[in-house]
């Protein structure tokens, strides 16, 4: 990474897990670390999470290569607001909310092309810079959310952070991000708590947790997850939650009609629909493989590295590195992309060509 100075706006759970795998890994580059919290500023220093904190977050970013925006998404909108002047003319910004719309917004009127958004599909119910762990994000998914203003250095830039932080990035559309995550995430996060307070309703606190098994247990643990983020998380991402919920009631007042009217064999069914689901989408593609290079010629318009990125993260392919090679005539460059493994490459080629690309490639 060509990074030299990174700041950490926010030392929690994952801006601490950022900063002690960028320690641990390039001790060269420089962690500069912000948080509301002075406590946990230092804590995330004693822990050498950052080399160096700030008492403001301009002072953190001043200088910056890279400032990852490692608050909720309500907090960061706040912070593009506050160091938006601060921010070097070469500074890359990044965030980490799991709500995807609102913020790239945010940072778009901010920064430009130079933001780009971010959300690691990993965490804990623990929170803070005491759960931080430097292998938290190795083997997750990290989202990227590219648009059409987005800047191909950027992109690259960030998405070779997530890389070293052992992590796949994967690009999504924001709107989609966020109709997506409201299903795997927001919704099982409200589903959990929910059975938890009906649970801890029905009878003895003692013999609840005496009688609890590890099913009970393995679906209700995010339900120890810290109240007031989520309370933010989900604000920040209400309208898809809605929906989601919506469907979920309606899928439940289904099953209770199956129940009431002693239809079993569609009670069966439904386990099997769902038994064969959960299999099938934890079935993980195979992203380790030898690198594809891919080369395309691509339009000077907006939105191409996003059209091409969400291509991509739809297939679950890993763009491992990326670049544009501009023209000197102008009108169009050549977009050249590292891809891991040659089925997923080939996948991706039959992708680009439907929307119109001509795709050239070799081994790397």
């Amino acid at each position: 990474m060509l990074t030299e100075r990174v700041a950490l706006l926010g030392t929690g759970l994952i801006g601490g897990s950022i900063g002690l795998r960028l320690r641990r890994d390039r001790p060269e580059i420089e962690v500069v670390g912000f948080d509301t919290n002075a406590s946990a500023l230092r804590a995330a220093h004693d822990r050498d999470a950052v080399s160096a904190t700030s008492i403001s977050p301009e002072g953190a970013v001043a200088g910056a290569d890279l400032i990852v925006l490692a608050a909720p998404v309500e907090q960061a909108r706040l912070l593009c607001k506050a160091i938006d002047s601060a921010v070097g003319e070469s500074g890359v910004v990044t965030d980490v909310g799991s709500a995807k719309a609102s913020i790239v917004a945010e940072g778009e009127r901010a920064f430009g092309e130079r933001f780009v958004g971010g959300h690691p599909m990993a965490g804990s119910e623990r929170h803070g810079i005491e759960a931080a762990d430097e292998r938290l994000f190795e083997g997750a998914s990290w989202i990227l959310t590219p648009t059409a203003r987005t800047s191909p250095e950027a992109y690259g830039t960030v998405s070779e952070l997530v890389a070293g932080l052992g992590a796949t990035a994967v690009a999504v559309d924001p709107t989609e991000h966020d109709a997506l995550v409201a299903r795997l995430s927001h919704l099982p996060q409200l589903v959990a708590s929910a059975l938890v307070e009906v649970a801890a309703g029905a009878g003895d606190r003692e013999a609840l947790l005496g009688l609890a098994a590890s099913g009970f247990r393995d679906v209700t643990r995010i339900a120890a997850s810290h109240p007031d983020l989520w309370v933010e998380i989900i604000r920040a991402n209400r309208g898809p939650v809605l929906d989601a919920l919506g469907g979920l009631e309606g899928r439940l007042a289904g099953l209770s009609k199956v129940i009431e009217d002693s239809r079993w064999d569609e009670l069966g069914s439904f386990f099997d629909r769902a038994r064969s689901a959960r299999m099938d989408l934890f079935a993980k593609p195979d992203l380790a493989g030898d690198p594809v290079t891919l080369s395309l010629l691509v339009p000077d318009r907006p939105g191409v590295l996003a059209e091409v990125t969400t291509a991509a993260g739809q297939i679950g392919a890993n763009i491992e590195d990326l670049r544009i090679v501009h023209s000197t005539e102008g009108g169009r460059g050549r977009l050249e992309l590292v891809v891991v493994g040659r089925e997923r490459a080939g996948q991706l080629v039959g992708e680009l060509v439907s929307l119109g690309y001509h795709v050239e490639r070799g081994e790397s």
